[in-house]
């Protein structure tokens, strides 16, 4: 093969994990105690990675992006499986240690986190990571982190859909089976994102997360009808409307009550049971 001819600007560049993670109310801490909070979150990770076989992955990635209150890795896919299992897992772990051991004039640390997969080029520069960054961005995982600041957790986790088929459906994980995992639509106020993010919070069930996720819908859907001139859908029986509704706005609503009855049903299943 002549390796001088250049490649064509529609070949697939390899593809690449994509992990994203970043601090709940980062900006609301001191700004002289968010230095401090930083550290501790690099310092539980660098931990989380070394315990989960990923310390060379931690110690030299393929890109990283400083967010300030967080980061995003760019790595090789081959050990991705291990970015939610036990990374997740162990992660939770680091960050209750924390917790414990923090001083009252120390903030909390949760921390949102988002893994993805998909072709990357060496500029980093592409579609995954900005979708990424929208998974940890998004409506779900806040809800998620909500979950967890109420129940005892530190940390909550946002699989794509391509990583939710290959690591949880393709059985590369002993830990965590479909079981664990609430399916929810990823939206990011302001964004033209919308995609099915696989929300999981260590030790808690699909269930208990759905009733946050219930209500960080019922509160867009009604700062929208405040907005709009309309109503908030009611609680049992439909969705009910008025003033001047647009056809878009209409549909939002549906797709809220239609989210919210079939998170009525995974609560009835699930609501109250831990997974440890």
């Amino acid at each position: 093969m002549d390796t001088t001819v250049p490649a064509h600007r529609w070949d697939l560049p390899p593809e690449r994990a994509l992990f994203a993670v970043d601090i709940k109310d980062f900006s609301k801490a001191p700004d002289h105690r968010q230095p401090m909070l930083r550290r501790a979150l690099d310092t539980a990770l660098e931990s989380a990675f070394t315990q989960s076989g990923l310390a060379a992955e931690w110690k030299n990635p393929a890109g990283i992006q400083d967010t300030g209150d967080g980061c995003i890795l760019v790595l090789p896919p081959a050990r991705s499986w291990r970015l939610v299992d036990p990374l997740i897992r162990v992660l939770n772990e680091e960050l209750h240690g924390y917790e414990q051991e923090r001083q009252r004039v120390d903030p909390p640390l949760l921390v949102r986190v988002s893994v993805h997969i998909g072709p990357m080029p060496e500029s980093n520069m592409a579609d995954a990571i900005n979708d990424v960054a929208r998974f940890v961005d998004s409506d779900a995982i806040r809800a998620g982190i909500a979950a967890a600041d109420a129940h005892g957790s530190y940390t909550a986790l946002a699989l794509s859909d391509e990583m939710y088929r290959r690591v949880v459906l393709g059985r590369r994980s002993s830990l965590l089976p479909e079981r664990d995992f609430l399916p929810a639509p990823a939206t990011v106020p302001g964004k033209n994102f919308t995609r099915t993010a696989w929300i999981h919070v260590p030790r808690l069930s699909p269930g208990v997360v759905a009733q946050y996720l219930e209500k960080h819908e019922a509160h867009t859907v009604q700062d929208e009808g405040n907005n709009r001139g309309t109503a908030a859908p009611a609680a049992q029986g439909g969705v009910q409307v008025s003033g001047n509704v647009s056809i878009n706005t209409l549909a939002n609503n549906i797709t809220t009550l239609r989210t919210q009855q079939i998170n009525h049903a995974v609560r009835a299943a699930d609501e109250g049971q831990l997974h440890g």
